[in-house]
């Protein structure tokens, strides 16, 4: 994996580490309302799934870029 795509993904999962830390906070403050926690909740969650995808779509690229220059590799 190329480092620029490591360094955007250990970011994203800096930045919902910081997400989750914010909804246990509140979970233990138990000043906040259900529904406030699982708006946070359901945001941690869409961030999840956008770094899944994310990374993804970088190992798909990386597999048929290789396959790319196998085949290549092949007709030479």
């Amino acid at each position: 994996m190329k480092q620029e795509v490591r360094d955007q993904l250990i970011n994203r999962l800096k930045r919902i580490e910081g997400q989750v830390k914010a909804v246990q906070r509140m979970i233990e403050e138990e000043s906040n309302e259900p529904k406030q926690v699982l708006t946070q909740l359901t945001a941690v969650i869409s961030s999840l799934e956008t770094t899944k995808i994310a990374l993804v779509e970088e190992y798909t690229k990386e597999k048929i870029m290789a396959s790319l220059d196998s085949l290549s590799d092949l007709l030479k």
